[in-house]
């Protein structure tokens, strides 16, 4: 099969027959699954944003996700997020979790 390009939105009522091979590049992909047996890749082209930008939306839940950021996270989210720190460089300045729902972010200690 050749490269099948489309210019707007793409419905199915009835869902896809097959699977898509190579790589699929699209601003926005709505899904109700996705799974890969190789790599899956998030990637908006950006480089990570001083206080935190979201990185991946976990259900249904506003806010909830994991997030990345270079420096103290400052961006809100839900509790219970993750916020990975791209300059962190202690046991302490590597990952956070959020604990209040808005920018309350806890130090959680990576050090083996």
């Amino acid at each position: 099969m050749g490269t099948t390009t489309f210019s707007g939105p793409v419905v199915s009522n009835n869902g896809f027959v097959g699977a898509i091979t190579g790589n699929v590049t699209a601003g926005t992909i709505t899904a109700a699954s996705v799974s890969a047996t190789g790599n899956l890749t998030a990637d908006s082209g950006l480089a990570p944003a001083a206080g935190g930008m979201s990185a991946i939306q976990i259900s249904s839940t506003a806010g909830l996700g994991i997030y990345v950021g270079s420096g103290l996270p400052t961006v809100s989210a839900a509790q219970g997020s993750l916020y990975i720190r791209t300059d962190g460089s202690s046991g302490t300045t590597r990952m956070y979790i959020n604990t209040n729902g808005t920018t309350g972010w806890t130090a959680v200690n990576t050090v083996a």
